[in-house]
């Protein structure tokens, strides 16, 4: 684990993030190619230093192939070995230097174990088509031949390496055409069966090196390489502007600017280097020192200062994490990876270049340093709270600073580099010495919090597993029930296809309404939710129209509406896993502070490892992979300028190498529904308000059908049209173990009494349609079509479906019906029936990472991203923007 730690984490680090970064201005298929040429360039260096050493292996051996030959044929066994290591000593030759042939192999053993661990587990390519590849996430398997599959990338591949080599070791021994034949073969054993993805990417390094050694064979090769760049980039630069696509015009201009300015910018170089750092140049240890102390203090800070500091800030969070006692092993991993990163690699590169480049490192190597640490210090930003695993809470957001602080951040860096180059010229041991005292600083900081978090681990207690399942919902078999679920996400353009592909199921529905014509406020929770438990005056229009109060207020009032409502009528109520509660920005216990009656009962986690045992099932370690991963992508966060913070997040946040991911958090939202009945009596003595968040159907991944339940290995999706359909997979889930549920209620004579709301807070993307096109301002309009399921007191007969026009913000009205028929918003004091919902019906197709939340007055909502729709959402004549002028 270290040593992977050391030498392969960096390297699959570098790729998962410029992949990451491709997929932003492409897509899957091109990300690869793109990954596959990145990674060419960044080795080039190394190959062309390789090739040195291969050349310089080549001529000594053929000037010391005379002697060895007569030395071999006049002496044998111990005495020719001591003659010829007697003749290898006096030309200053040791046979182990021979190793230097196989460099260029050597090089590429660590790049093919990071390709093939992180490309392997993409969870983008599982499924994905690119050109004549149906599957990235599988071998090709372009052919078959009886029952046998014929993967024709690894085949192509493997020539394409063998031509490569040809060219390569023309006039060269035969040894060494031995070895690329032999590595060719070997690369061909170990992909064949390998996703083509992976393949994808390692047939395009052998076209690239394919490439390269045609250019070794010109004559002044790299002016022909500049030219055919320059051009490329050009019309690259011509034709983007065809495209839409804002982060492929930016880094296709930036790429070519940099192309075509790449001589003036080595001179530039040498320039700087003969001029600003010749006294480095002279005193080489020094040089290294200052170097070697640069790249320790960005691995103590990234690996130990930064994540550490995080963890003492809320260190019990961070107790009993999996099978995890203490946060150590998090903070080794990151530290381990940290120094792979910073320290192992960048110091054998800069012991592979020769004294300008060596140059070069130090000179950056202090630069960055010092200001990873203006950055991570004097410029950390406040984004709010983190979730365990090391993401943003909320990432709707803005990564950029204030101007003022982004225009002082910019001449700060600046002025440190123009610290460092006017002190390397005069007095170069001055960075030295502050390069000490940064580490010594960092360390202690880092030693500190380690020594606060484990004190704080003395003196807490593991977790209390449980062994057995207690009732935490209340109902009454004489009195009146309520009972209101918020299924997160589920979607109701595929429920016509459950209930008729489900046998049995829609009779398990009896006395429901059902209402398809229903649509939410927002694509998004956080503005979709709030009018769902507040009603109207909680919708994200009105919400904008108060500003009196912040973002958090409003969405803990929202959510305390029918609470509120439900105590005031005498109603014993229960909320569990309510959204977002006070963006947990406090203990989440006090927004209840006012409702001392109130049970509020945490049912999405704790069973989790309870439902695992029970079905002999392994737990998948959620937390811990994703806590291993993000530390580093947060320390790298952290330490880069405000301004690229968003790309180093959003290229590295992106967990499109999770293996559990889907699963665990699939099961923390699937057990409590599964133990519904088992978590449910009938004491209660009193009418009974019960409101339920669950995030089922906002997962990810297929289940066992028929029953739709997870198991280790799906050997049965179903036989649908829908069977590889994650969304209608956990959609299907959520209503047959909801219909359970109702079979529980009637088993024990608790239906008849209790009214039951199913609802939505917004819809997901599925290709239902039902829907006409979606007009240019819309992603997919089942997105915004929310669920709506109602049962009513004593309510009998086959489910019907009524067409009425509805929002999911009738739900408060709905669940009071004839306990409180004209109810009134505790909090704006507003009737909560409407006279014409039309008039309310302002929908937010904002993109999330422009909503701002939490302290501020509203959210950040352009003109032109508000829309409305009235009586029929699946006609198209419905749709259209918000005219401003009829609001006003």
């Amino acid at each position: 684990m270290f040593l992977s730690n050391l030498i392969i984490s960096p390297i699959k680090t570098i790729l998962e993030l410029f992949f990451n970064f491709f997929t932003k201005i492409s897509n899957e298929g091109l990300a690869v190619i793109g990954l596959s040429l990145v990674v060419t360039l960044c080795c080039l260096p190394l190959y062309i230093v390789a090739e040195q050493w291969q050349e310089q292996e080549r001529k000594i051996q053929l000037k010391l192939k005379p002697g060895v030959d007569r030395i071999k044929k006049a002496f044998k066994k111990d005495e020719q070995y001591m003659i010829l290591t007697t003749y290898y000593r006096q030309n200053h030759y040791h046979p182990i230097m021979a190793l230097r042939s196989s460099f260029s192999l050597l090089i590429q053993i660590p790049f093919f174990i990071a390709a093939y661990s992180f490309l392997s587990h993409v969870d983008a390519l599982k499924g994905y088509s690119f050109l004549f590849i149906k599957d990235m996430g599988s071998p090709d398997a372009m052919f078959k031949i009886r029952n046998f599959s014929i993967n024709i990338l690894p085949i192509a591949m493997t020539l394409i390496n063998c031509i490569s080599g040809t060219i390569y070791s023309k006039g060269h021994g035969i040894k060494e055409k031995l070895q690329i034949y032999i590595t060719a073969a070997v690369f061909l054993v170990l992909l064949y069966t390998s996703p083509s993805g992976l393949v994808l990417y390692w047939t395009m390094n052998n076209v690239f090196s394919l490439v390269k050694n045609i250019f070794y064979k010109m004559k002044k090769p790299l002016t022909v390489l500049y030219i055919l760049f320059c051009v490329f980039f050009v019309f690259a630069s011509i034709w983007i502007f065809t495209t839409k696509n804002q982060y492929f015009i930016t880094a296709v201009l930036f790429a070519t600017v940099i192309v075509i300015f790449i001589p003036f910018i080595l001179k530039g170089i040498n320039w700087f280097i003969s001029n600003c750092l010749q006294k480095l140049d002279k005193n080489t240890k020094l040089r290294a020192g200052l170097f070697v102390i640069s790249a320790i203090t960005l691995a103590v800070t990234a690996g130990l200062t930064i994540p550490a500091t995080i963890i003492d800030s809320s260190s019990s969070d961070y107790f009993y994490i999996d099978s995890y006692t203490t946060p150590f092993p998090f903070l080794f991993h990151s530290f381990t990876q940290a120094l792979g990163l910073f320290v192992f690699w960048p110091v054998c590169l800069y012991a592979l270049f020769p004294a300008k480049v060596k140059d070069i490192f130090a000179f950056l190597g202090v630069s960055f340093a010092f200001i990873g640490i203006l950055n991570c210090f004097a410029f950390s930003g406040n984004y709010g709270l983190m979730n365990v695993d090391f993401s943003l809470m909320d990432e709707a957001q803005s990564f950029m600073l204030s101007m003022p602080l982004m225009i002082l951040n910019i001449i700060l860096t600046i002025a440190v580099f123009a610290f460092i180059i006017i002190f390397l010229k005069k007095k170069t041991v001055v960075p030295f010495y502050v390069s000490i005292i940064v580490l010594i600083s960092v360390s202690v900081t880092a030693l500190t919090n380690l020594i606060h978090i484990n004190n704080n681990f003395k003196g807490s207690t593991p977790p209390q597993q449980i062994t057995k399942l207690d009732s935490q919902f209340h109902l009454s078999k004489e009195k009146q029930n309520v009972v209101v679920f918020m299924v997160d996400r589920a979607v109701s353009s595929i429920f016509h296809n459950i209930f008729a592909e489900i046998p049995g199921l829609e009779e398990k529905y009896d006395g429901f309404t059902y209402y398809p014509n229903t649509i939410s406020m927002s694509f998004y929770t956080t503005l979709g939710a709030p009018g769902l438990f507040g009603g109207y005056d909680f919708t994200p229009w009105e919400i904008n129209k108060r500003t009196e109060t912040s973002i958090r207020e409003k969405h803990n009032e929202s959510l305390l509406v029918m609470p509120t409502l439900f105590t005031d009528e005498g109603y014993d109520v229960t909320v569990s896993n309510l959204p977002y509660e006070n963006y947990n920005l406090q203990p989440v216990e006090q927004i209840y502070e006012n409702l001392p009656n109130i049970n509020r009962v945490i049912t999405q986690g704790p069973y989790t490892s309870y439902w695992y045992k029970e079905h002999n099932m392994t737990p998948k370690a959620q937390t811990s992979f994703l806590l291993k991963r993000n530390i580093l992508f947060f320390s790298l966060f952290k330490l880069v300028n405000p301004p690229f913070r968003v790309i180093v997040y959003g290229c590295g946040y992106r967990l499109l190498s999770n293996p559990f991911r889907h699963e665990a958090y699939m099961v923390d939202a699937y057990a409590p529904l599964d133990y519904l009945p088992e978590l449910t009596d009938f004491n209660a003595t009193n009418n009974t308000f019960t409101l339920i968040d669950n995030e089922l159907t906002h997962t990810y991944g297929l289940l066992q059908a028929p029953e739709f339940v997870p198991v280790d290995k799906i050997t049965n999706p179903g036989t649908g049209i829908f069977e590889n359909d994650s969304t209608y997979h956990v959609n299907t889930a959520m209503l047959l173990r909801l219909g359970e549920y109702l079979d529980y209620l009637r088993e024990n004579d608790c239906y008849d009494n209790t009214r039951i709301i199913i609802v939505s807070d917004h819809g997901n993307p599925a290709d239902s349609g039902l829907f006409e096109n979606n007009q240019g301002f819309l992603k997919t309009k089942e997105e915004l079509q929310a669920v709506l399921l109602v049962k009513d007191f004593n309510s009998k007969g086959k489910m019907t479906i009524d067409n009425t026009f509805m929002t999911n913000a009738d739900t408060p009205v709905l669940a009071l019906k004839d306990i409180n028929d004209n109810p009134v918003n505790p909090f704006t004091h507003n009737p909560m029936k409407v006279q014409n919902k039309n008039d309310y019906v302002k929908i937010s197709t904002a993109p999330m990472q422009s909503l701002r939340t939490r302290d501020d007055k509203q959210y950040t909502v352009k003109p032109e991203e508000w829309i409305t729709v009235h009586d029929d959402i699946f006609k198209n004549e419905n749709w259209s923007h918000v005219d401003f002028e009829q609001t006003k």
